[in-house]
């Protein structure tokens, strides 16, 4: 009965709206570089030994993606370390990130939000997601809340000229530093997830005037698509007609026993007597 309940409930999509939704999961584990370097098996019923890359525990998530250039070099330092304090076999200190991410179920910000800067000295000034960092609750609004940076680091090492540009910096949703715009009054509020009046999906409210707060198109922005709608299929995708196309027949033979009727195959051999205890 309560089982049958839960499968009845609306699935949080939401919790699905990232564009790197679709990115391999290897790929961005390798990006980490929290991937087995070998792993030690078949020791006689004792657990395998995983010798990692880096360990997943010593990774600490930065405020970029992990495979952005500053980020990937950070990574690959630390898993150089690690590595050579574990050849020279030296105590080694996991760093064991201590950030606590807000859960999946109750955030609430995306690309293309419309938000206000709570701090700083664009204080009061609103402005469009332009990206997320979900595992520091880090949130980039687009030309809001910037420091003058040098577009290169090592210019005098490399001989080039100073560049410098303005960077937008994250702003800490854990820390109230950013706030969703209220649709009503234009001011800002915090907002939850509802279920809506005909209990078939969750839609976004503040908390405040419980006015309802639309999903902008951008978060449903993949690395694949733009829309799902306007997606291109390409010869190696299935199409979705041919996916749900209902191709199973039940029969009473055995998986061998379909292979050779498919193959043409007839079995003379007599079948050895089974007995049921």
């Amino acid at each position: 009965m309560w089982v049958s309940r839960i499968c009845r409930l609306p699935r949080r999509v939401y919790m699905e709206y990232d564009y790197a939704r679709h990115m391999p999961k290897e790929y961005v584990e390798k990006m980490k570089r929290t991937v087995p370097r070998k792993v030690y098996d078949n020791r006689f019923g004792a657990p395998a030994i995983t010798k990692w890359v880096m360990h997943p525990d010593d990774y600490e998530a930065g405020t970029k993606r992990p495979w952005d250039d500053e980020e990937l070099t950070k990574n690959m330092r630390k898993s150089d370390k690690y590595f050579n304090k574990k050849i020279q076999n030296q105590y080694y200190e996991l760093a064991n990130d201590t950030t606590k991410q807000i859960s999946a179920e109750e955030w609430t910000f995306y690309p293309g939000d419309l938000v206000q800067v709570m701090v700083g000295k664009n204080k009061g000034a609103q402005g469009t997601v332009s990206h997320i960092i979900r595992e520091k609750n880090a949130v980039y609004v687009d030309g809001l809340h910037t420091l003058l940076e040098s577009e290169v680091k090592d210019y005098k090492r490399m001989g080039l000229d100073d560049m410098k540009r303005f960077k937008e910096q994250p702003l800490f949703v854990d820390k109230d530093q950013v706030q969703l715009v209220d649709p009503n009054d234009n001011q800002p509020c915090k907002a939850k997830w509802i279920f809506n009046e005909s209990n078939t999906e969750y839609i976004r409210v503040s908390e405040r005037t419980g006015y309802e707060i639309p999903m902008p198109s951008q978060a449903m922005v993949t690395y694949e698509y733009v829309t799902a709608d306007k997606y291109i299929e390409s010869e190696k995708d299935t199409k979705s007609a041919k996916a749900l196309e209902r191709t199973y027949v039940p029969k009473m033979s055995t998986f061998e026993e379909e292979i050779m009727k498919s193959m043409g195959i007839e079995e003379e051999r007599t079948p050895k007597p089974t007995y049921w205890y």
